[in-house]
């Protein structure tokens, strides 16, 4: 069974998250590995968007994607400007984002996939606008991906983080089920 993650991520959270999720998938993966006794090991690709094939190959059992939300949605490079600004750190992803990505990738038809982003829970009346998961989503489908999962959204608790207690094994849990969602998908 094999797994892509591919993450866009300035501060290092959504980076933490995807390990976590990876982690997830990889440990559920695993276990049914062991469970049908099967003879190839489980392979999760954890890869920064900038490192990321554009052409998904085939054979893969899940992909998911993972990014901040910026302005309300995916990242674009005046976001990414910005975002630059607001730390002396060493950003994590300085190339393209995810918006980039899904702009020159192509998926083979039916590839089961998945949506993530990072995003702060206030103010209360922005929570329910659009983030960058929908926008995920969206290009997924209309690139002929099959997502096996509701889109997820892990909290940060300001523009630079931390993530929000709790974040780190939710995403670890939520990573098991979307391999449990990917096989029941076969």
């Amino acid at each position: 069974m094999r797994a892509l993650v591919i993450f866009e991520s300035m501060f290092g959270d959504t980076r933490t998250v995807a390990e976590h999720i990876a982690a997830g998938i990889g440990a559920e993966f695993s276990a049914a590995l062991a469970d049908e006794a099967a003879g190839s090991p489980a392979e999760v690709s954890l890869l920064e968007v900038s490192q990321a094939p554009t052409a998904v190959p085939e054979g893969w059992d899940l992909l998911v994607l993972g990014a901040p939300t910026h302005a309300f949605g995916l990242s674009r490079p005046t976001t990414r400007e910005d975002a630059a600004k607001k730390t002396d750190a060493e950003l994590v992803s300085t190339g393209i984002g995810i918006r980039e990505w899904l702009a020159a990738a192509s998926v083979t038809k039916g590839q089961p996939a998945a949506v993530f982003d990072t995003r702060m829970d206030h103010p209360k009346a922005l929570v329910k606008l659009d983030h960058a998961s929908h926008t995920m989503a969206k290009a997924l489908r209309k690139s002929g991906a099959r997502l096996v999962a509701d889109a997820q959204a892990f909290i940060v608790v300001d523009t630079t983080g931390p993530l929000a207690p709790g974040e780190a094994e939710r995403a670890h849990a939520w990573g098991r089920a979307l391999a449990k969602a990917a096989a029941d998908a076969q």
